[in-house]
Parts: C-alpha cells; sequence; structure tokens
C-alpha cells in the first residue's frame, strides 16, 4: 500500500514537473516575442509616420491643385 502511494506520488511529481516545464517554455517564447516587439516597435512607429506624413503632403498637393484650379476659375 505504501508502495502504491509512494508511486502515485512521485507520478504526480512527475506530471507536475513536466506542466511546469511546458508553461516555463511558453512563457520564454511570449518573453521573446515581446522583446521583439519592443526592440522593433520605434523602427515600426517611424514607419508609420513617415507613410502618413507621405499620404499628408500628398493630400497637401491635391488640395493646392485644386485652390488653384479654383481661383483662376475666380479671376476670369
Amino acid at each position: 500500500m505504501d508502495n502504491q502511494v509512494l508511486q502515485a506520488i512521485y507520478e504526480m511529481q512527475k506530471e507536475m514537473k513536466e506542466g511546469f516545464k511546458s508553461v516555463n517554455e511558453r512563457l520564454d517564447t511570449i518573453d521573446k516575442t515581446l522583446t521583439r516587439i519592443e526592440e522593433n516597435e520605434p523602427e515600426e512607429v517611424i514607419s508609420m509616420l513617415k507613410l502618413i506624413n507621405k499620404n499628408i503632403e500628398r493630400d497637401h498637393r491635391y488640395n493646392d491643385k485644386k485652390f488653384s484650379e479654383l481661383n483662376e476659375g475666380f479671376m476670369i
């Protein structure tokens, strides 16, 4: 009987150890992913800001062209 209890405890300990190992591996993966995101974040933000700025400049050029066409129409 004592041997069966010890065996059951050993099996539970083994399962818990494997479970914790699995959790630790997943946490390590999450940590690496977060670190990568944190390291690349400034580049991604700068890239997005450059794209936004480019779109704003394009819109300004378009608006300037349209307003100039309107002004020419009123000057006649």
